[in-house]
């Protein structure tokens, strides 16, 4: 045996030093027979460009023909793509030839396929293309296990053995699934039949949108349209009262005239018989006025030095526990420096101050007369031009005290505007955000902290009061709990009351987005609370864990043996919770209402009828909070939105007085709520007896005596059973040394706006200024 034999028989081939071996000798068919193209194609793509494979293809034999997938490997091809002049198959199916699953024929360069042409049809592709899974068995089945595991921790009491069951769960949960349609031909035959109908649906669609958006709109006494959403507590009112048979038509007495309008000499003027005189001379002081900070900071310290100092320290008494907008010891230390000097650069600062004044006069223990306050109006509207050309936090503390007294004072739609604007500004520098540390000391963010919770709960009370979209938005704030320790809350909260607080007002955004997206009334969603995974659900249980988790010195239980400066915040904050409760809980107890005023009874699912129970319960709850903190002398009805609270919870009581009336009669449920309620509207009652009372306030808590009113229309009540609203009314709180202790102004009312009867009665005529026959009628049908 040579060398050559020897190394070429028992060494490997080497490609290009050595040859080729010789082909083994096995029958042509059977090697090819057991080594199939497909086999060839896998060893390729294992081994990649080896010698043997080589010789391997080549051992099939040169006498057939090699197939297409040998050939390209042997020319280094790896294009899976057929060209397209060899293509037999259309790329993408016109939808004639889909829904009847033939061959779509296209010839190559013409737009339509030769079914089409032959049949005079449009050859069009609109049809989603067949979703295809890929993956093999197992990776399915490990996906479907692990989406039944999710749905299980998610709905425990989830029946998935069958596909029905798994579309009752989907339509139980209120999810959209996909179309029941097997095939493509009933795709196009809903398509091509569904094309009149579409036309119908859009028709009432756009017709249901057109009456939704007519019916939210109303005229304020301006003339104006303002929009007001369907589960806005206007539009409770106003259902409540159709179910109780007393509805008119309405006008926003608290969307009042223009709050920049001098006030009528008529309005100005307690005694008729005094000379106009007096009157023109007020009137051109107060147009006047001049806008520049050094002589305002004049005027105001000349003419009215003696009583700043007394309304200062009113504010800082009363108002900043409810609203905390500014820093007590950098507000005072300011103060201090402007009253020295009398001078100040700054207009936002200045604005505020005004207003700190004004908001105080209401409950300082000293009087402010009606052409004084005037003046000071007039002061701040000279300042809020150049208020709003600045960005910092002066501005946004100007704005919000501006804001608060226009709410206060029957011009809720300006305060709405200045709400936003606070709320912009308050983007541009960055309050919303934590990570915005430049150029900032501790106390600084601190205080923008506290300035953004304090805005951002203040335009969300508002949200569900109007039931309007939110200037904030959906976006999820990165500001956190501000530091109490750092800003000096020892003296007016509790240990950690900002933290619960702020933890309180995210549960109130996620309620008036849930009901914003509900959108077609107050009755929409009435099936909410029976899906697991529905928002309404979810806030309740959110809400739930809230009150469970709530440390004991801030319960309500414990109220009783807090300090007084810690009682009103820890009542207010249970008044807060309540009022959530009965905010995203309403719609159930008015759904239950409705149906219980029906003369064919409908049964009501009993999830349902759990949440209208809760709804009541959270709705005594704030009622007996507001007693109670009358009773610890502390009933803010001047500058908070103690009145409103006591609104909300009225027209729940009323709800659940109705229902339980046309189901059992007098029971003694009904009696229960029919005495919280006549304490209410005794509360109320006595708060309207004080002139300083606000225009908004005082609409308010009349609302609240005309709803106890006319719920004792309804049947008689046993005297035994309930105090009578007359001795309620003689209670007097005694004068403990309470700064709430608001005493009488005795020279009537309030220059901003006058309170007339017009404030008593809700009822108006339909031809408002502004208005013509053909909207009103719209605007106020059911």
């Amino acid at each position: 045996m040579s060398l050559a034999s020897v190394s070429t028989a028992f060494y490997p081939v080497i490609r290009g030093i050595t040859p080729k071996p010789a082909p083994l000798p096995v029958p042509p068919r059977l090697f090819q027979s057991s080594i199939p193209a497909f086999f060839v194609v896998a060893l390729r793509t294992i081994w990649g460009k080896s010698a043997h494979l080589g010789w391997l293809i080549d051992a099939r034999g040169s006498g057939e023909p090699q197939s297409t997938a040998c050939g390209l490997l042997r020319k280094g091809k790896n294009k899976r793509r057929v060209p397209p002049d060899k293509r037999k198959r259309t790329e993408v199916s016109c939808d004639k030839c889909k829904s009847r699953k033939q061959k779509c024929d296209r010839v190559q360069g013409q737009s339509a396929c030769r079914y089409c042409q032959l049949n005079g049809i449009a050859c069009s592709t609109n049809l989603p293309r067949k979703q295809r899974i890929y993956g093999s068995d197992e990776t399915l089945r490990s996906k479907l296990a692990l989406l039944e595991s999710l749905v299980k921790a998610l709905v425990p009491d989830a029946n998935l053995s069958s596909n029905d069951e798994m579309i009752k769960l989907g339509k139980s949960l209120g999810i959209s699934l996909p179309n029941d349609g097997t095939g493509a031909d009933v795709e196009v035959e809903e398509e091509e039949k569904g094309e009149e109908g579409g036309k119908k649906k859009e028709k009432k669609v756009a017709n249901a949108h057109e009456e939704e958006y007519t019916v939210s709109l109303f005229p304020d006494q301006q003339g104006q349209i303002q929009y007001i959403g369907p589960s806005s507590s206007f539009e409770l009112h106003r259902k409540l009262r159709m179910l109780l048979g007393s509805y008119v038509s309405f006008e926003f007495t608290m969307f009042g005239h223009n709050a920049a309008d001098q006030p009528s000499t008529s309005d100005t003027s307690s005694d008729p018989q005094m000379g106009s005189g007096r009157d023109l001379r007020e009137s051109r002081e107060l147009s006047n006025v001049p806008s520049d900070c050094i002589s305002l900071s004049y005027l105001l310290r000349h003419s009215d030095g003696a009583i700043l100092d007394p309304l200062v320290d009113a504010f800082f008494d009363i108002i900043h526990s409810d609203f905390p907008v500014l820093h007590e010891g950098s507000f005072r230390e300011s103060y201090e420096i402007w009253s020295a000097t009398v001078s100040t650069t700054d207009p936002a600062w200045l604005c505020a101050l005004v207003c700190v004044l004004i908001l105080s006069h209401r409950v300082a223990p000293i009087t402010v007369s009606n052409e004084t306050e005037r003046r000071w109006w007039r002061y701040v509207q000279a300042l809020l031009p150049a208020v709003l050309f600045t960005t910092n936090l002066s501005t946004i503390q100007a704005l919000m005290l501006s804001a608060l007294h226009l709410h206060n004072t029957n011009h809720r739609d300006a305060c709405w505007n200045l709400t936003g604007t606070a709320i912009r500004v308050a983007f541009a520098i960055g309050l919303h955000r934590d990570d915005v540390k430049h150029l900032q000391g501790p106390l600084r963010r601190e205080l923008g902290k506290q300035l953004w919770w304090t805005l951002y709960a203040f335009e969300l009370m508002q949200v569900s009061s109007y039931d309007r979209p939110s200037a904030i938005g959906d976006m999820v704030t990165s500001t956190s709990h501000l530091n109490e320790r750092i800003i000096g809350f020892a003296g007016h909260y509790p240990q950690d009351f900002m933290k619960w607080s702020q933890q309180l007002v995210l549960l109130l955004a996620s309620t008036c987005k849930a009901l914003n997206q509900a959108g077609t009334g107050i009755l929409s969603g009435e099936d909410a609370y029976r899906r697991p995974l529905s928002p309404e659900a979810g806030i309740l249980c959110d809400l739930g864990r809230w009150k469970e988790n709530l440390p004991l010195h801030l319960r309500l239980k414990v109220t009783d043996s807090l300090a007084p400066s810690s009682r009103r915040p820890v009542l207010l904050l249970h008044a807060q919770y309540n009022y959530v409760v009965v905010l995203i809980a309403k719609p159930a107890l008015l759904r239950r209402a409705t149906s219980s005023s029906k003369v064919v009874k409908v049964q009501l699912p009993q999830s349902l009828y759990t949440v209208s129970e809760t709804c009541v319960e959270s709705a005594r709850a704030l009622g007996s909070i507001m007693l109670k903190l009358e009773a610890y002398d502390q009933f803010n009805a001047l500058t908070w939105w103690d009145i409103f609270y006591t609104l909300i919870s009225s027209m729940a009581l009323v709800l659940d007085i109705f229902c339980r009336v046309n189901q059992h009669g007098r029971s003694r449920d009904s009696l229960g709520s029919q005495a919280l309620l006549r304490e209410l509207a005794g509360l109320m009652s006595r708060q309207l007896q004080n002139p300083r009372l606000p225009g908004t306030m005082r609409t308010w808590a009349a609302v609240v005596v005309e709803l106890n009113s006319m719920t004792e229309r309804l049947g008689s009540m046993p005297q035994s059973t309930i105090a009578s609203s007359e001795a309620s009314g003689d209670r007097h709180v005694l004068d403990t040394g309470s700064p709430y202790s608001f005493p009488i102004n005795p020279t009537g009312n309030s220059p901003i706006e006058p309170i007339t009867s017009n404030d008593f009665n809700l009822a108006c005529s339909p031809m408002i200024a502004g208005m013509d026959n053909k909207v009103w009628p719209t605007v106020s049908r059911k």
